[in-house]
């Protein structure tokens, strides 16, 4: 994606369609990371053959959590409207957005603010 996407639904029982799957979505990949954990800890460190899949396995969950639009990057909230910003590669929740532009916009050290020094000179 390319530019700024923001997934709203109105209809609330849409809504709750949507919050039910995140959340079942979730859960079954903290299940998944917990039974990666626990047969992790089966292993000692000079195991590493064992051991490295296992933990390879572990981050490529996380990773595709952290990118998915189930959860907010910032507050972990499953049960909102999210917007994805294209330059991060990362879904947030509308409140969290907000929050950020108006820091980014506002911040001493930005540089979206229009007499912001060029970081590049």
């Amino acid at each position: 994606m390319n530019k700024k996407k923001k997934l709203e639904i109105k209809h609330p029982h849409l809504r709750k369609i949507r919050d039910t799957l995140r959340y079942v979505i979730v859960e079954e990949t903290y299940e998944r990371l917990s039974n990666l954990i626990s047969e992790q800890r089966k292993y000692s460190i000079e195991e590493k053959e064992k051991l490295i899949p296992l933990v390879r396995e572990e981050q490529a969950l996380r990773r595709a959590l952290d990118a998915s639009v189930c959860i907010c990057t910032i507050c972990k909230s499953q049960a909102s409207d999210m917007i994805y910003n294209p330059q991060l590669k990362k879904w947030y929740c509308v409140n969290c957005y907000e929050h950020n532009q108006y820091y980014y916009k506002h911040s001493p050290n930005s540089t979206e603010r229009k007499d912001a020094p060029n970081p590049f000179p």
